[in-house]
């Protein structure tokens, strides 16, 4: 029998406290947080939001944080030494250091792999990635040695997946239960032995730069959907690219204004369809970019048929 029990999701922000103790409440947050496993400094005013999920014993977590100095050193493992190999996804920012001694560095799209019981150290601009901390017996099992992945850094087509079908997953949170998240974190764990084994090839298909592209592009647009940086001015720093490359990657969408603006209607879906959201109309358009509630209103209905709040309404009396 399928489990009834909705897929584990936890919200975290820093935005509501006091500037001055954000860091130190963030710190003082045990897990799902990672904020026990380093010893941070932070380099500028310190904020984070976090959305965690639990896909059978992997945690993932989506975050947005300010610049700091990431330590992991003796003391905070032995203070804090949950026995997992990291799998950090950047999706924008960049970070560099050393793990154990490899010197690394990172940046969109990248994929790199931690030992939580070595020792590290970085830096990390502000930053939207995604972590996931796979038990050591767990990766193991799929014959991803945590020790000897210490450091590594993936840029491979395999790589460029992982993003897109995490933030998938994160997209159908609230309709799944937590048999689907066993089901999902064994296809996260195929995809990442896929993209260790692949990690030295060469690409073979003239395509492939334009598919990474692509993917790093989608997830960096996921993760900032209603920021004020989601320009496409602001993608196309963020990505490194022109506004002419940037509309390529989305031609088979209408272009990526139409894309993004797809995205947001999605979004604004799937906060209706939260039981336990009462968001009002005005605050979603703000939240995700639109100019006002009457603006979402009419793209809502001629991409779904129905008003927003008669979709609410709908999605309430099939829950009840």
């Amino acid at each position: 029998m399928r489990s009834a029990a909705r897929l584990p999701r936890q919200l975290y922000s820093t935005s509501d406290l006091p500037a001055a103790d954000r860091h130190e409440a963030w710190v003082n947050r045990n897990w799902p947080s990672i904020a026990p496993v380093y010893r941070t400094t932070p380099l500028e005013p310190f904020n984070t939001a976090t959305e965690s999920l639990q896909l059978g014993d992997l945690s993932v977590h989506f975050t947005a944080m300010t610049a700091q100095r990431w330590e992991r050193d003796s003391a905070t493992r032995r203070s804090w030494d949950p026995d997992a190999l990291a799998v950090a996804i950047t999706i924008a920012g960049e970070a560099h250091g050393t793990m154990g001694d490899r010197a690394f560095r990172t940046g969109a799209g990248s994929v790199q792999l931690t030992d939580l019981a070595q020792q590290s150290a970085h830096i990390s601009t502000a930053s939207r990635t995604i972590f996931i901390a796979i038990p050591r017996a767990t990766a193991g099992g799929r014959g991803l040695d945590a020790a000897a992945l210490h450091g590594r850094v993936l840029r491979s087509g395999a790589a460029s997946m992982l993003a897109p079908h995490v933030l998938g997953i994160r997209e159908a949170a609230l309709e799944l239960n937590v048999d689907d998240g066993v089901l999902l974190a064994g296809t996260f764990l195929d995809l990442l032995g896929l993209a260790v084994a692949t990690a030295d090839r060469p690409p073979q298909r003239a395509g492939f730069g334009r598919e990474a592209a692509a993917n790093v592009a989608r997830a960096a647009i996921e993760q900032g959907l209603g920021a004020p940086s989601q320009t496409i001015a602001g993608l196309c720093r963020q990505l490194g690219i022109s506004r002419t490359s940037l509309h390529r990657l989305f031609e088979a969408e209408g272009g990526v204004q139409a894309y993004i603006r797809g995205r947001r209607l999605e979004a604004v879906r799937r906060a209706l369809l939260d039981p336990g959201s009462g968001e009002p109309l005005y605050a979603l358009a703000e939240r995700l970019g639109f100019s006002d509630a009457a603006h979402l209103s009419r793209l809502f209905r001629a991409r779904y048929g129905l008003s927003p709040s008669d979709y609410r309404a709908g999605a309430g009396a099939q829950a009840g």
